[in-house]
């Protein structure tokens, strides 16, 4: 009997059990932190106000001098019986209230004339030390990513600098000698080398350093020197190509030799010829090398080591509930990637699936959204409803 292939969550999962990354830290200014993740919790280095503020626009003065009732300014002298108080402002401690401006006028002689009279007590429009924040008052926690206000709150309170995870450095490799880079003219027998702008934009959004390297023939010898390279510079390594039983995919044979090679074989496709190993300590991924194959395993494997690297969580996508417009076949021993058109329908969204095999590649990759077969079902009937993880906004549907 065939021993079935791991799944997905198989492979990460003893891949994680088997990998014990050291975690990198560096220290960033505040303003440079966006979306990364704190080493340690951060409390603030300041109280504000460091006394008292003023909480409006308006006049200081001293609450004692309207204990009777509305006192006679007429004879008031700015900076000696009131002073201005605007928002945010410290005064002079002999006063302990602040009049809204609404209800005072100054006099272009520096007299101060009241609107209207009602008390005024010990306090009144004033924001007491510390109302906006406290030394030691946590502002941000540890593993979580930064957002603008999270900074804004370090800043209040006076953190110049954070300690956060290093982003990951990960290399790509493409690998084939029929590949040619992106402006390079196209002859006979050629394919252009897309999965590295695809590679790098993926990394990017994931929050990784992507380093992608020039195209390496199908030769042994070199595939061998550029891995090497590769694992000086980056703390995950991905090979693109030569991971399925082709008279030139030497890949997966060379990740065998020179390390420990966990899986290869996925119960999942468009991909199923991946490769997961660990060289040096380090994963080093063996990518199919059709762009739709390499978008699946970037997908769930690549973006789960990167998100492991960075102490953040996967990322909940947006979902939604669509009609199924024609049935879906597929492997009941297999999870397979479908990538699908969303349509606005009557009462809600239409799905599609985009065909997967002999279908334009470029239609593929321009899809809306995808959908994931599940394990031990061939069929999903026309008019079943889905829940498909969009790629794209609803505003584009």
């Amino acid at each position: 009997m065939t021993q079935p292939l791991p799944t997905r969550a198989q492979v990460l999962e003893t891949l994680f059990q088997q990998w014990n990354p050291t975690s990198k830290t560096e220290t960033v200014p505040t303003q440079e932190a966006l979306g990364r993740v704190l080493v340690r919790d951060q409390v603030s280095q300041v109280t504000i106000p460091v006394v008292r503020a003023s909480a409006m626009d308006g006049v200081a003065v001293q609450s004692a001098r309207f204990a009777d009732g509305p006192p006679d300014t007429s004879g008031w002298r700015q900076g000696e019986d009131f002073c201005r108080a605007d928002t945010g402002d410290d005064f002079d401690d002999r006063f302990d209230a602040v009049i809204p401006i609404e209800k005072a006028r100054i006099d272009p002689d520096g007299r101060l004339r009241l609107r209207d009279a009602w008390p005024v007590r010990p306090g009144d429009g004033i924001r007491p030390r510390g109302s906006a924040i406290q030394a030691g008052e946590l502002l941000a926690k540890r593993d979580r990513p930064l957002r603008s206000f999270d900074l804004a709150c370090l800043a209040m309170g006076g953190v110049a600098q954070v300690e956060v995870y290093q982003a990951p450095r990960v290399a790509f490799l493409p690998t084939g000698s029929e590949l040619v880079p992106l402006g390079a003219p196209v002859g006979r027998g050629n394919n252009i080398d897309s999965n590295s702008v695809l590679v790098q934009g993926l990394l990017t959004e994931m929050g990784a350093t992507p380093l992608c390297h020039p195209i390496v023939p199908d030769r042994p010898e070199e595939v061998a020197a550029a891995l090497d390279r590769a694992l000086e510079e980056a703390d995950v390594v991905l090979l693109n190509g030569g991971s399925s039983k082709g008279a030139e995919d030497f890949n997966a044979r060379l990740l065998e030799e020179r390390g420990s090679a966990l899986f290869h074989w996925v119960a999942a496709a468009p991909g199923k010829p991946l490769c997961v190993a660990l060289v040096d300590g380090k994963p080093v991924i063996n990518l199919p090398g059709p762009p739709l194959a390499v978008f699946y395993a970037m997908d769930w494997c690549v973006r789960a080591v990167v998100h492991r690297l960075l102490h953040k969580p996967m990322p909940r996508r947006q979902t939604i509930l669509g009609t199924l417009t024609e049935p879906i076949q597929a492997p009941a021993d297999m999870e397979i990637l479908c990538m699908m058109d969303v349509l606005p329908g009557p009462g809600g969204y239409q799905v599609r699936q985009k065909p997967w095999r002999g279908g334009s590649i470029a239609g593929s990759l321009g899809a809306g959204a995808v959908y994931i077969t599940d394990l031990g079902r061939e069929i999903r009937p026309a008019g079943e409803v889905l829940e498909v993880t969009l790629l794209r906004g609803l505003e584009d549907f």
